[in-house]
């Protein structure tokens, strides 16, 4: 008797989630099979709009990480679980993970920014605030800038996005400029001359590119001058250094006094 019970319950039970259960189940294999397609689909969306390397894999799994979750919810519901709890304890988990990394999560929207625009790439020279290198990795969370001693300098992304940046790009023409305090009595006919032929001894100097020579201050005894010799931006640090000792000898030929000297390093 018990048994003939328990037989009729089950078979009951049977016909009643029998159905849904298989119907959970090719709704979870048959929807695992599509997610599978649109995330190869997706990476190779990615790839033909040529997004960087970096960002790739991570939008694609954040994509099927998504369709995945949407899923597992949509298998629940046709079981009969409830899925109103699990929206809202992932929704109280999201949020109180996104408070406790607000700062990195910045950091974290700054790069996919500066990964997705490139407003600058790797190999171009960088003054952010007081800090200047070439940029030797732009990552997730930072950028790493590398100065000419071979010192590296970590910027966090909010940083690069949140004020201005100096860029000098490769392959594109820049000024590497001096600017020097000479005597108020110099005369700038003789200072050109030295300048001219400082250019000439430097070997990344553009030679179709005049040499600019302009007075930016005077004082009771000194005048700021400011000297500027055009060249690549790959060759921008090396310019500067050539220039400048080429500078010092033919001031020192043309009899051209510094009242002090310090260098400026603008575009």
């Amino acid at each position: 008797m018990n048994t003939n019970i328990f037989l009729e319950k089950a078979i009951a039970l049977g016909w009643e989630y029998g159905p849904k259960t298989l119907a959970a189940l090719a709704l979870l294999f048959g929807g695992l099979w599509i997610i599978r397609r649109l995330s190869n689909g997706f990476e190779l969306f990615l790839k033909a709009r040529k997004v960087d390397e970096g960002l790739r894999p991570f939008f694609t799994s954040l994509v099927d990480t998504g369709l995945k979750i949407a899923l597992i919810l949509m298998v629940a519901g046709m079981v009969g679980i409830a899925t109103t709890s699990f929206i809202a304890i992932f929704s109280a988990i999201a949020f109180s993970v996104g408070l406790a990394l607000q700062g990195s999560l910045g950091n974290f929207a700054s790069g996919v920014l500066i990964l997705l625009f490139r407003p600058f790439k790797v190999g171009d020279f960088l003054t952010v605030a007081d800090k200047s290198g070439k940029v030797a990795e732009i990552q997730i969370f930072s950028t790493i800038l590398k100065t000419p001693s071979g010192k590296k300098i970590i910027i966090p992304n909010g940083k690069m996005t949140e004020g201005p940046i100096e860029n000098i790009a490769d392959s594109t023409e820049v000024q590497a400029e001096i600017t020097l305090l000479l005597h108020g009595s110099t005369a700038l006919d003789k200072v050109q001359v030295a300048a001219q032929e400082a250019a000439a001894k430097c070997p990344f100097a553009l030679p179709d590119r005049a040499v600019e020579v302009k007075v930016a201050g005077i004082t009771r005894d000194d005048m700021k001058t400011q000297v500027a010799v055009w060249t690549m931006g790959q060759h921008y640090e090396d310019t500067l250094n050539h220039f400048y000792e080429a500078l010092r000898s033919s001031f020192q030929e043309a009899g051209i006094e510094l009242a002090k000297e310090r260098r400026k390093e603008t575009v």
